[in-house]
C-alpha cells in the first residue's frame, strides 16, 4: 500500500471572494466566467475596487488542485501537494491553512523569497464565478518544486490545467508524468477552466501528451471548446484518444464519465447555488477519493455529483471536513 492515494500539482492561490454585479465586470472589461491572469499593479489596483466597491466576503486557501487535495483528505484520503509559496503573510496563512486540512506538503522546505499568488474571485447574483489572478511566485513553478520521492509513492497524479502558461511548470509536468509511468502511478489531469482552452490550447495539449493519461476532468464548455465539436458525445469521442477515462461535469444536469466500451451518466442533487468556485474541484477530489477506495464508476460519480452541489450552496471553494463526512456516510 502507498503513503498518498493521490499527488498532487498545481498552483497555491489565496482567494479572496466578492459578491460583483454584471455591471461591474463589464466596466471593468473582466471576461465573465473565465480565469484571467493579471500583473501585480493590475491585481492592486482591481483589489482596492473591489473592496472600495463590495468589500471582501471571504478569504480562504485556493488553487485548484490544492482544492480537490483538501477535499480527498476530509473525506479520509492521504495526499501530497507540491506547490510553491513566498515568505510573506499570505504563505503562512496558505500552508497552515493545508497543514490544517491534512494535506502534506513540503513547502517549508523549499525557503523561497516572494510573494504567495492571489486570486479575487468575483462572483455575481446568478452563482458564476469569475477569477483574476495575480500568480506571484507560483508563476515559476518548476522541477525544482516537485519533491519526486513522494510521487514515487502515491497511486494517482493529479495535474492542475492553470499551470500550462508557464514554461517552468509544463516542464515541471513532463517530469513528473515521466516519473509517475516509472513507478506506476496513474495520472489524472483537470483542464481548470475554459480560459485554459481557450487562451492556451497549445499548452494544454502539450501537457495531455501523447500517450493517453488515465482519468482527464472537465466540464462540458471546456471539453467542445477544447476538441472543436459542437456535440457533448463526440467531444468525449475526441478526448478518449487523450485519456482513458473523461469526466464531464455539466453542472446542474450532473455528470458524465466516458470510456471507450461505455459512458455511465450520474444527476445532481437539486440545490439553490450562490457560488459555483470550486464545484470542478470538488468534483474531482471526490471522484478520485472513491475510485481510489475501490468504489464503481457509478457511485464514485454519485458521491462527487453530491459533494460539488454541496460546495455551490456557499461562498468558497471548500466545505467542512464534517459535512464531506456526512456526505460520505449517505454513500458508504
Amino acid at each position: 500500500m502507498r503513503k498518498y492515494q493521490v499527488y498532487g500539482l498545481g498552483n497555491a492561490l489565496v482567494d479572496k471572494e466578492f459578491e460583483v454585479t454584471n455591471e461591474f465586470l463589464a466596466a471593468n472589461n473582466i471576461e465573465k466566467g473565465l480565469m484571467t491572469l493579471l500583473e501585480e499593479a493590475q491585481h492592486i489596483e482591481l483589489l482596492d475596487n473591489l473592496i472600495k466597491e463590495f468589500g471582501l466576503v471571504k478569504r480562504v486557501g485556493g488553487g485548484s488542485a490544492a482544492n480537490s487535495m483538501v477535499a480527498i483528505s476530509q473525506f479520509g484520503g492521504s495526499t501530497f501537494y507540491a506547490c510553491k509559496v513566498g515568505d510573506d503573510e499570505t504563505g503562512e496563512f496558505y500552508s497552515a491553512n493545508l497543514k490544517e486540512a491534512g494535506v502534506h506538503n513540503r513547502v517549508a522546505e523549499l525557503n523561497l523569497t516572494g510573494q504567495t499568488g492571489k486570486c479575487m474571485v468575483m462572483v455575481t447574483p446568478d452563482a458564476e464565478r469569475t477569477m483574476n489572478t495575480y500568480l506571484g511566485i507560483t508563476a515559476d513553478l518548476s522541477e525544482k518544486e516537485l519533491f519526486i520521492d513522494e510521487l514515487a509513492d502515491a497511486d494517482y497524479l493529479y495535474i492542475e490545467g492553470y499551470l500550462v502558461p508557464s514554461d517552468t511548470a509544463r516542464q515541471a509536468i513532463a517530469s513528473a508524468k515521466a516519473h509517475a509511468r516509472e513507478n506506476g502511478c496513474k495520472i489524472a489531469m483537470t483542464f481548470s477552466d475554459p480560459s485554459m482552452v481557450k487562451y492556451f490550447k497549445e499548452g494544454v495539449d502539450e501537457a495531455l501528451g501523447t500517450d493517453p493519461i488515465d482519468i482527464l476532468f472537465c466540464n462540458e464548455e471546456e471539453a467542445l471548446t477544447f476538441t472543436g465539436e459542437t456535440e457533448l458525445g463526440n467531444a468525449a469521442t475526441a478526448l478518449l484518444k487523450r485519456a482513458k477515462q473523461v469526466a464531464v461535469t455539466r453542472g446542474a444536469n450532473g455528470a458524465s464519465v466516458y470510456s471507450q466500451d461505455d459512458v455511465v451518466s450520474v444527476e445532481s442533487p437539486k440545490v439553490t447555488a450562490v457560488d459555483t468556485n470550486g464545484a470542478g474541484d470538488m468534483f474531482a477530489g471526490a471522484f478520485l477519493y472513491a475510485i481510489s477506495q475501490g468504489w464503481s464508476t457509478e457511485k464514485a460519480a454519485k458521491l462527487a455529483c453530491a459533494a460539488a452541489a454541496k460546495v455551490v450552496t456557499q461562498f468558497g471553494p471548500r466545505i467542512s471536513k464534517a459535512e464531506q463526512q456526512s456526505l460520505l456516510a449517505e454513500f458508504a
